[in-house]
């Protein structure tokens, strides 16, 4: 990490500028948007604010933390709201932007004046940017940026982006293959603890969610009357599907709460000062790696696109 001066604050100042605030200037609002809801997250545990149900209220006296949160996981909020709010703009290795589309087809604008060329120039297996002054001010504070181009220490914050336009294939590299043996090499006794739990589906679990959908079904016949329009109950494989996709769910949040690429597994105390940054491609692409060497016969792991029928859970090792 290169990041100088007051870099916490700077970042805090940034995320309050940027996310969507109330009209009465007494909060942000996360909209429902994964940047926007990990940029209140980050103003939390930057003390500025305090977590809300909506996004994150202003605190009238913030109270700086001991200790900020990771760096790398507030360059990710950083990256992601400038991104959501038009401040950051990826470009196409050529440097052109990335074209419009509406459906199949892609928009053109007849008599366009031409785009702006990047300010950030590709570097270090990362391509080509355009950034507001303010962001590319605070990305120069960060040490994401240095001289006009990315630096190193930016290629594995964004890895956890991982732009569209980049085209990036992050499973392929050496470096993400070596993190997958590192990562099941030193896999936590109580992280593999939780892992088998989540991933151990029953038949009782089934029976159990199919009763406790009968008696919501019940309770909202009560409330809306016997002609309310109501959604079927599932049947056993349905329930047994819908368990299988809350696991594989909680499987990525263990990965996104306990696992970064530059210190493997963290600990209690590192955890602590991480952001949980759901959707995190980078997380997500790990967990499908180290669950695939770890329960290869459970199918329901993998993306839809990549499932084979699954084999009876193996015994817990």
């Amino acid at each position: 990490m290169h990041a100088t001066g007051d870099w916490p604050g700077a970042v805090a100042d940034f995320l309050e500028r940027n996310l969507p605030a109330l009209d009465d200037g007494s909060g942000w609002q996360d909209m429902a948007v994964t940047a926007c809801q990990i940029g209140c997250e980050a103003l939390v545990a930057l003390g500025r604010a305090d977590a809300t149900g909506w996004g994150a209220s202003r605190r009238a006296a913030p109270r700086r933390p001991a200790m900020p949160p990771r760096w790398d996981d507030l360059c990710v909020a950083v990256l992601w709201l400038a991104r959501q709010q038009g401040q950051l703009a990826y470009r196409l290795p050529d440097g052109s932007p990335q074209p419009e589309r509406a459906g199949d087809f892609i928009i053109r604008r007849l008599g366009a004046p031409p785009p702006p060329p990047p300010n950030i120039a590709a570097a270090h297996g990362l391509g080509p940017a355009l950034a507001r002054p303010e962001l590319l001010a605070l990305l120069d504070r960060l040490g994401l940026v240095a001289d006009g181009a990315w630096t190193p220490a930016a290629e594995p914050v964004l890895w956890r982006v991982q732009p569209g336009a980049w085209g990036m294939r992050i499973e392929a590299d050496p470096r993400f293959r070596r993190a997958v043996e590192a990562a099941v090499a030193t896999l936590p006794a109580g992280v593999r603890a939780e892992m088998d739990r989540l991933v151990t589906i029953t038949d009782e679990d089934v029976a159990q969610a199919m009763a406790a959908q009968q008696a919501r079904i019940a309770e909202a016949r009560r409330t809306y009357g016997p002609d309310a329009r109501i959604a079927p109950a599932r049947d056993a494989e349905q329930a047994r599907r819908g368990l299988e996709f809350r696991a594989a769910q909680d499987l990525d949040r263990i990965f996104f709460r306990r696992w970064r690429l530059d210190g493997g597994w963290l600990s209690g105390a590192e955890a602590e000062r991480a952001l949980e940054v759901f959707h995190d491609p980078l997380a997500r692409q790990m967990r499908l790696a180290v669950t695939d060497r770890l329960y290869p016969a459970l199918g329901f792991l993998r993306p839809a696109r990549d499932r084979k029928p699954s084999s009876p859970a193996p015994p817990l090792r």
